[in-house]
């Protein structure tokens, strides 16, 4: 992707980063395009989607945790309520 502001090619990046979601912060790869001259950080939309996908999967990941016992297994009883108390 060329830069909007010099034109030139602009390098792939990706960079930790921490995101606020309904008040819980969660740790995520932030990828995005890096004009060396201006220094500035681009996206599109496609980054963008990428972007949201981890924070999705990190969402997601944090809410199964509520429901996982010390061997690292789901219950699925507190999942469906009136479930025989099963695990996977």
């Amino acid at each position: 992707m060329k830069s909007p502001l010099t034109g030139r090619e602009m390098k792939l990046m990706s960079e930790p980063s921490t995101l606020n979601y309904r008040g819980k912060q969660y740790n995520v790869n932030h990828h995005f395009y890096l004009c060396e001259l201006s220094n500035e950080q681009f996206t599109t939309t496609e980054l963008d989607e990428q972007n949201l996908l981890e924070l999705n999967k990190q969402v997601k990941l944090d809410f199964l945790k509520q429901f996982t016992n010390i061997e690292e297994k789901i219950n699925i009883a507190s999942l469906y309520e009136g479930k025989d108390k099963q695990t996977i």
